[in-house]
């Protein structure tokens, strides 16, 4: 008996919920690997037509946007508004740690403050009847629209001679020193990744009073992980 080919949606449907379901692997691990696969690595550019959940997230990650997120609702009476990366208030720990020259990416895997500031980033929110809303695209600012359809194999030069370059640049005291690993990420992410306004998108929406604090989650067992 023949078997039945899936149509485009079920695999999309497919790929979101096995990339959603990688829990041992950090939101800003599971969505560069999967920008840069479908945007570069496989035809047809699939990563556009991906909607991620609050599933995708940790529950520390989802807990901390609530966190975050009420607190300045309650501050400003605002019930809707953007985060930006200068952001003290969302970001209390800044934006060192996603600096080429500096920056590292071993918080991911202990911090929700930074999974959140290395997926999500730029985001505007709303409030509406006990509900969290979020609705985000996962790309990368510097990755050119023009260059994405430029050989696989020259994206591949480009990466390791920008990589050499970037390397004889002063950082902001003056100093020469190499990319950090968190910038090599980066510098791949900026050829291989989706360039604005294209990208898998997150669609999060967070029941307030049914989500735990983070305080909460570590007591009954789950650890920044």
């Amino acid at each position: 008996m023949a078997t039945k080919e899936k149509t485009t949606k079920e695999i999309l449907s497919d790929t979101a919920s096995t990339i959603r379901d990688f829990d041992l692997v950090p939101a800003p691990a599971k969505a560069f690997i999967n920008d840069v696969v479908f945007n570069s690595l496989l035809p047809g550019r699939l990563q556009n037509k991906m909607t991620f959940t609050k599933d995708f997230f940790d529950p520390t990650d989802i807990a901390y946007i609530k966190e975050k997120l009420m607190a300045q609702i309650k501050k400003t009476g605002k019930t809707s508004g953007n985060v930006d990366y200068e952001n003290e208030w969302f970001y209390p720990s800044g934006t060192t740690s996603a600096e080429r020259k500096g920056g590292s990416i071993r918080r991911i895997f202990t911090e929700p403050e930074e999974r959140v500031l290395k997926s999500l980033g730029r985001f505007g929110y709303s409030y509406v009847d006990g509900e969290i809303n979020i609705t985000d695209q996962f790309n990368f600012n510097d990755a050119k629209a023009d260059r994405q359809n430029i050989p696989l194999s020259e994206k591949f030069k480009t990466i390791s001679s920008d990589i050499d370059k970037d390397a004889t640049i002063p950082n902001s005291e003056g100093k020469i020193e190499p990319l950090s690993n968190y910038g090599k990420i980066r510098k791949v992410a900026q050829h291989l990744g989706s360039s604005e306004g294209s990208g898998a998108t997150f669609k999060l929406k967070i029941p307030v009073d049914k989500t735990p604090t983070v305080k909460e989650l570590i007591k009954d067992g789950m650890k920044y992980d």
